[in-house]
Parts: structure tokens; sequence; C-alpha cells
């Protein structure tokens, strides 16, 4: 935190150029007070990651400026200094302890620990409108991928009709692949699927299946359906989706978030998704132990007081938390159903994100009305993790930025879990116990943190 008599500041980072950096100043958007949760408050809250306009940024006696600085090094680079011109005489140590391993390839993280962190360009497309093209569609691509997250629409019903885009995806290092979220239904599936149907549903996605798995990769194509459906709509899981095994087995793997009491061995399911906080460690053990895999979700809610959960208001370290929540359950991946929703208020319109006057604050309003035209369900930051930038640009979130250290601390968690269960266990219970009891402290979060690498290192 920087501030000095009226004037402006630009930062440089010296001494890193091994490696690459980011500076942004950190913005703030003005949250609306929502019932969805204990706590909201409202007000200025700290979010965007804006970029450094020509000319530096604005600094008054009234306004500190924060500044977020992203550093990726190569392992023998151990010290820097982050300056800032015209402002005499004041810089910034960097003092970096590299550890002995390497993060491994996207790929690899992906497949060892899945993520469905749905990102939908249609979003992007609307709020641009005429001036949206390929480029402004490649910036919100690799700001994703930049983040570990890879942009994978969970909700589009069909294949996407640009292959390149799943090219894209495989050679970015993502291991899922959605080839259409198919199982669509009435709620609690009142009408029965027709094989007529199902092999006409089959077919539609066959030719895009056929040609992902001739391109010898190792990603997995996969579908999704019956989103949070009950047990009614079992007999049509078992049609449709034993229809996509039947056609490619182990190929092509099933998707479902379910939140049941009770999972039949038999269903023909890969992949279950329940909310973090119904998780029952028998019955998710016993599902991996029949050749499945879990994975767990958060979204709008679980809206308690205590629960942990990515909203604005909420403490930075909880997108973290839940990460480190899902290891030492030993599930297998993460879904959260969207990153780039922009539900504004019913009646009006989102345009790019703006600085107020030159501060950092900035003109967009970050409740998100998923449930529009209704407006008492909404929540700040809720299923949007990017800002749209003049111009096309895609601008982070810090929660953005901190899910792709909430990656990169599973990637840990998961060796030292490798290497000393029990000690890991019992340094992971000091930041989060269960899904309403967990200590939120940032510097315990990091002191935690490299107590578990001298375990893996």
């Amino acid at each position: 935190m920087v501030s000095e008599e009226n004037g402006s500041i630009t930062p440089i980072v010296e001494g890193l150029d091994e490696g690459s950096w980011d500076v942004y100043q950190v913005g703030f958007v003005n949250c609306t007070v929502t019932g969805m949760y204990p706590g909201s408050g409202g007000g200025w809250r700290s979010d965007p990651l804006l970029s450094i306009p020509a000319g530096g940024v604005s600094v008054t006696t009234s306004q500190p400026v924060v500044f977020w600085l992203s550093v990726t090094i190569p392992s023998t680079a151990t010290v820097g200094k982050l300056t800032f011109t015209n402002l005499k005489g004041v810089s910034v140590p960097i003092s970096l302890t590299p550890w002995a391993g390497k993060l491994p390839s996207a790929w690899s993280i992906h497949h060892s620990f899945g993520e469905i962190w749905s990102f939908d360009i249609r979003n992007v497309e609307k709020l641009y409108g005429s001036d949206f093209n390929q480029g402004v569609a490649q910036n919100y691509y690799n700001l994703m991928t930049d983040s570990l997250l890879q942009p994978d629409d969970l909700y589009q019903t069909s294949p996407n009709t640009n292959f390149s885009f799943y090219n894209y995806l495989i050679n970015s290092g993502a291991y899922l692949l959605n080839v259409g979220a198919i199982g669509q239904a009435a709620r609690g599936c009142p009408q029965p699927y027709t094989p007529e149907w199902v092999n006409q549903t089959i077919e539609s996605i066959a030719p895009t299946v056929e040609r992902i798995l001739k391109a010898n990769t190792t990603s997995k194509p996969y579908v999704y359906g019956f989103d949070e459906q009950p047990t009614s709509c079992e007999a049509n899981i078992r049609s449709l989706f034993g229809a996509v095994k039947s056609r490619w087995g182990d190929k092509v793997l099933t998707v479902a978030a379910l939140n049941w009491k009770e999972m039949p061995s038999d269903l023909p399911l890969d992949i279950w998704v329940l909310q973090y906080q119904t998780y029952n460690k028998t019955k998710a053990s016993a599902w991996q132990a029949s050749g499945h895999q879990v994975f767990l979700y958060h979204c709008i809610q679980p809206n308690g007081a205590d629960y942990l959960n990515t909203f604005i208001e909420h403490n930075r370290t909880q997108g973290r938390q839940l990460y480190w929540y899902g290891a030492m359950n030993n599930v297998d991946g993460w879904l959260y159903y969207a990153t780039d929703i922009w539900n504004s208020y019913p009646g009006t319109n989102h345009t790019p994100i703006k600085r107020i006057d030159g501060t950092p604050k900035t003109d967009f309003p970050p409740a998100n009305y998923i449930w529009a035209p209704r407006t008492d369900i909404f929540a700040n930051g809720d299923g949007q993790f990017l800002y749209p930038g003049v111009g096309g640009t895609a601008v982070p979130s810090a929660r953005l930025l901190l899910q792709r250290d909430a990656v990169e601390d599973q990637v840990l968690l998961s060796a030292a879990l490798k290497k000393d269960k029990t000690s890991t266990l019992n340094l992971i219970h000091k930041v989060v116990r269960g899904a309403t009891d967990h200590t939120d402290d940032t510097l315990l979060l990091e002191d935690t943190r490299i107590a578990i690498s001298k375990i893996v290192f």
C-alpha cells in the first residue's frame, strides 16, 4: 500500500526479468445489501483488478493505493524489487522462497483434480454486441486458462460447432471437454424419455465425440445433465446415460449434480457432483470404491452465515478453503456453475467496467440477479469471477486469481497427503475442519501452506 501527496505513480517490477509478472491496481465495486446471506453489508468492496493506466494511477492524501502483484518465476529466482515512478525513494523489496518442486502441467493438474468452472462465451457476446469478435473471445479464454480454470461451458446443450474451440481446450491442458448438457427435463422428470429421443440425442453428439476421440488426445469428452434433479429422474438417467455408456464405454464420461441421500452403485454415472455441505464420507467413499468419481460444488448456496462461499463480501480465504475441504475429504474435483454471468437489475443493462473519475472505484454493479425478473434472489459476485473490460478486455477479479491459488494449493495438498496423511490432515484442520467449521485467517493459511510444503519438499 502506497500513499503520497497528490500526483500519480506507476509500479515497475525489477529483478524478476527471468519470469513474468503482472501488477494491477485493486479496484472497488459497490455491493448491494442482500438478504441471501447474513452480514452482506453492501458498500464498496475490493474485487476487480484494474490495469495501470498510461501515466500511472492517481494518488491523494485521502486515498491510499493498493496494488496486486502476480509473479510467475523459475525455481532459481529469489529476490526482486517493486519500485514506483514519480514517487522518490519508495521501493518495496520482494523476497521469494522457491520450493524444490515444479508445478505440473495444466493437463496433469486437471487430470488429478478435475475442474468444471463453467464459462459461457455467449454472455460475453451479448454484452459487447457488435463489438464482439474472436479476438475478444480469445481474451476471455486466455484469462480463464491462465487462471487454471478451463473455459468449458457446462450448460451448452449441444456440441460446440467450432471444433477449433475443442482444440484450444486440449492444447491448453483441459482434461474434461463438454459435448452437451443433454440431460434436459422438466423438474422431477414427469415424462420418460422415448427410445427414439434417446437415439436422436446420441446421434446429435456422435460426430463431435468421434472427432475428439480420433484426435488421440488424453482429454475426456463428457455429457452433463439432470442438474439438481430428484430421485424421480433415475429412470431417465439410466435411459440416456446408459445409452452413452453403451455406445462409448469409458471413453465418454457422464456427469450430474445430484444431491441424493443414496446413490445406486450401478447408475450409469461416472462423476457424481454434490453440494459440498451434503458430503457424506461413508457414502462418497463407497461410490468411489465402485469405480466412480465424486466432485463437490457450491453456487449461491449454501448461503448460511457459517458456510464457505465465494461471495464478494466473504473472507478472501474461503475460495481456497473450499479446495482444502475437498482435499481433506479425498474428492476428485470441483464444479462451479458460472464465471461470467452478468445479470443486472431487471430493466438495466451492464456496460464494460470503468473507473469513476480516475479513482479505483468502478461503475460496475456486482449484484447478480440470476433469477431475474425476480429481484429477491441475488448475491454480489455470485456466478461472476471476471468483469467485462473496455475494448473487449477481460478484467480479472481478486477471487479469480485466488482460485488459481486454490488449484495450486490442491496440487500441494494432494502430494502431502500421499507422503504423510496424518500430519497433513492435522495441518489442514488448522484452516478448515468442516463445512461450517473453519478459521478464516490469511496469515494462518499461508503459514500452514508453508508447513505442508515441508512435508513434500
